[in-house]
């Protein structure tokens, strides 16, 4: 759409398009296998995958149409309630729908899958002709905070990610068809091209919060360009529309869709203008004002540091949750286009993020389980690009915030706690158009992700964004290519290629079981010593060759076993971690004293700011011999691109 063109109206054009699902849910044929073996019982990401598809599937009402709640709040009253307002259908609900499809890929697991096919089927048909994803708004549903039928530019971009994983997933090519009609309503209806570059408005005719960037058929209220990084939901345009190329082009690199990659481009083009980044400093008292109420932090009053231009190296305040997704769309796009200065400026970007907060166990931004989930892909994505590597960081946080922040069913003492001989939810608690619902509400938000460190709210855009941690972790762990398998994070894994057996953190201690691989390459965290590792493949000892952080292992054979022994080092570190929520009790930051064994962090003191995190570790991890178990592992060779 041409600057100064009046937005296109959708009319009969917006709405279900008549294509219906199409074979758009359950699990694909020839998936993969299962099989019973005996594993160590120690982090195993497949097994936390299991108790997200839970946690979706339970989420699933058929009297609402299978839409999810927004939220569950567990301290508020008794007893604990879920919510369902604004425009969770057209926003949260399609994350769940992508971390859905890793779930599944991850873990085989056929739980729900028949709830699950018809919320699929339900959000296929509110795909429009145009190909965009329109809430068919209702008076009835005033939850939805809007009474017509509305696009959200937020739920465009999370929705198309979503296809993209569904189409991989299932291989449905009806999913096809619709990415392609969504990437044209994109370019042609919902966004504004000027010059070189392409931005989407911010003003719609509805000015809540969550919903003034929603199209509707009347079109834009206004096609003003953004000024600021501020102009935007929860005071963050990134947060809304900066995830929307990263999205596009991995679609062109799977389908070689051109006009994907052009609209990319031009998007880029404007996300990367220097007004968006390093900001505070630039902004006016009205920019401020309008921004204060989603501000963690006191606003920088001039220049960073000396000789440093920060807009040049994705140096950034503010939203922590859509900078990240920005930065993982500009890499995408640098990938797809094979741009080095745009892969730097992302690698900028992740360096100057992974400053906040206690990031030697991932507690950063707002403290909430969805951001360390999408740093997580962040980081994977560029350790796997070559970009850098960041398999330490990604290491450290994974056995500890992006695994911590489940909630697990030893939880749930905890969680019912929370309510114990308090009264009925306060009316303040009813948010206009709300709608509310107790039943069983503690089972189902076991396997979601809390909103925050004191565990006891659980909401729809933390968890999808936490579980799909839990995959991004668990796929870029392992990889294979052409008889190679390189095995990045020391965790338990089934795959076709290798099965991985880990010890850590109870024994210095991994194992590998081959199947398909002439050559392995393991990568070693930091803290083992070198010079007393062991390797043998069956009884023989093996000569220790590096590849950099790998052990190279070649020559296998199908059913080969290799075993690598080493030390399990402890250490207790200090760390001055500071509060990054205004809700939090306490100081403003404290000294804590922390023993980690390996990268695992087993004790804390003084706890996280009141928070019931790894208070069960020292007594579980006191323990030198790794506690076996049998379970039921799946493998699949499906690989997907995200």
């Amino acid at each position: 759409m041409k600057q100064g063109e009046h937005a296109q109206q959708s009319g009969g054009n917006a709405g279900p398009s008549n294509e219906g699902s199409g074979g758009a849910s359950g699990l694909p044929s020839r998936l993969g296998e299962y099989y019973l073996d005996t594993v160590p019982d120690t982090l195993d990401l497949a097994e936390r995958g299991q108790l997200g598809i839970g946690h979706f599937t339970s989420l699933l009402e058929e009297r609402l149409g299978y839409e999810m709640p927004i939220m569950a709040h567990l301290a508020v009253g008794r007893p604990p309630f879920m919510q369902y307002i604004l425009n969770d259908i057209g926003t949260c609900q399609p994350k769940a729908l992508e971390a859905m499809a890793f779930l599944r890929l991850m873990t085989g697991s056929k739980v729900g899958l028949d709830k699950e096919s018809r919320m699929v089927e339900m959000m296929a048909l509110m795909l429009g002709d145009d190909g965009l994803y329109w809430v068919p708004g209702s008076p009835d549903k005033t939850w939805l905070g809007i009474p017509e039928p509305f696009a959200a530019v937020h739920g465009q971009g999370r929705m198309l990610r979503a296809m993209i994983a569904w189409y991989q997933y299932t291989g449905d090519p009806a999913w096809k068809r619709r990415i392609d009609r969504m990437v044209e309503g994109l370019d042609k209806v919902l966004s504004v091209h000027k010059d070189d570059y392409a931005y989407f408005p911010n003003h719609g005719f509805y000015d809540e919060e969550y919903l003034r960037s929603c199209f509707t058929h009347k079109g834009w209220k206004d096609q003003i360009e953004p000024k600021n990084e501020k102009a935007g939901e929860e005071g963050s345009l990134f947060n809304h529309q900066g995830h929307m190329p990263g999205a596009l082009a991995t679609w062109y690199q799977l389908t070689g869709n051109e006009q994907s990659l052009r609209l990319s481009g031009e998007l880029v083009r404007f996300l990367t203008k220097p007004k968006f980044w390093a900001d505070i400093s630039t902004l006016t008292p009205a920019d401020l004002a309008a921004y204060a109420p989603w501000q963690q932090f006191p606003a920088i009053s001039g220049p960073e540091y000396p000789a440093v231009i920060g807009a040049e190296h994705a140096h950034w305040q503010g939203h922590i949750h859509g900078h990240i997704n920005t930065l993982r769309a500009l890499l995408e796009y640098a990938l797809a286009t094979d741009d080095e200065r745009l892969k730097a400026f992302v690698r900028d970007g992740y360096e100057w993020t992974r400053q906040e907060g206690f990031i030697r166990i991932g507690y950063i931004g707002d403290g909430q389980g969805c951001g360390l989930g999408r740093l997580i892909g962040l980081a994977v994505k560029l350790s796997n690009a070559g970009v850098g590597d960041y398999w330490e960081d990604i290491d450290q946080y994974i056995r500890n915030q992006g695994t911590e922040m489940q909630i697990m069913p030893d939880d749930r003492e905890y969680m019912e706690s929370l309510s114990v001989g308090k009264p009925p939810p306060p009316k303040t608690y009813a948010l206009p158009g709300d709608v509310r619902n107790t039943d069983h509400v503690i089972d189902k938000v076991i396997g979601g992700f809390g909103g925050h460190i004191i565990k006891d709210s659980v909401w729809l855009c933390c968890s999808p964004h936490g579980n799909m941690g839990l995959f991004y972790a668990w796929d870029g762990g392992l990889r294979y290519d052409e008889g190679t398998a390189r095995v990045n994070l020391l965790l338990n894994r089934a795959s076709p290629w290798v099965d991985i057996y880990s010890y850590i953190p109870y024994e210095g201690k991994v194992i590998l079981k081959n199947k398909e691989s002439r050559e392995v390459l393991v990568r070693m965290p930091l803290w083992i010593d070198r010079q007393q590792l062991q390797v043998r493949v069956g009884s023989s000892p093996v000569a220790n060759v590096w590849l950099g952080n790998y052990i190279r292992l070649r020559d296998l054979k199908p059913r080969d076993v290799v075993t690598i022994e080493f030390p399990m080092r402890e250490s207790t570190e200090k760390w001055t971690v500071r509060k990054l929520h205004r809700f939090l009790k306490g100081p403003e930051e404290e000294v804590c004293t922390c023993r980690f064994k390996g990268n695992t962090l087993v004790e804390m003191s003084p706890d996280l700011f009141g928070s019931p995190l790894y208070k069960g570790r020292a007594k579980q991890y006191q323990i030198s011999k790794a506690p076996m178990r049998q379970v039921t592992r799946f493998v699949t060779p499906k690989v997907l691109t995200w």
